[in-house]
């Protein structure tokens, strides 16, 4: 059975935010290294074009990161493939003759899967307008220490810190 209750959000979302009580912040959430993702060599074009838009755009947010490349080049996949099934429902008809008469288009429903599979991802990401609405990014890229930015005195920077 899987976790119950709303994802939790991470500790840099929530510094971003503008969190300022350090009860709510958790010091010892792994941070992954800041590096950029590298593009995987076998995605097919389609999602290598979305990669490299994505990547222009949020580079200087710096919200991806090289551990995020899974989710990353699914969320691609995904993008690809709705945009490949769109065009071939565009072009094939709402109902298709099935045995004694006509039935909705399976079409209809890889277009719908592959779209669910966009926006959840996109969430994840911080892609969509909703996912980026709280978050306020500092336009020199700052960050790094935790207890520092939501301001703890220096003597208690050490203990938040774990030293």
């Amino acid at each position: 059975m899987g976790r119950r209750g709303p994802a939790k959000t991470p500790t840099g979302v929530k510094l971003a935010q503008g969190e300022t009580r350090p009860s709510r912040v958790d010091f010892l959430e792994p941070a992954p290294r800041r590096a950029a993702p590298v593009m995987p060599a076998d995605m097919d074009a389609g999602a290598k074009a979305v990669w490299k838009r994505v990547m222009a755009e949020m580079a200087t947010a710096e919200v991806i990161f090289a551990a995020d490349a899974d989710v990353l080049r699914c969320y691609c996949e995904a993008v690809s493939q709705y945009q490949s099934s769109m065009r071939t429902l565009a072009s094939s008809s709402p109902l298709v003759r099935y045995r004694d008469g006509l039935v909705k288009n399976p079409l209809h429903q890889i277009v719908r899967d592959s779209r669910d599979a966009v926006r959840l991802f996109a969430r994840e990401l911080g892609l969509s307008p909703s996912a980026r609405a709280g978050l306020n990014i500092q336009a020199d890229g700052g960050g790094g220490d935790m207890a520092a930015e939501i301001g703890l005195p220096p003597r208690l920077r050490v203990v938040a810190d774990g030293a």
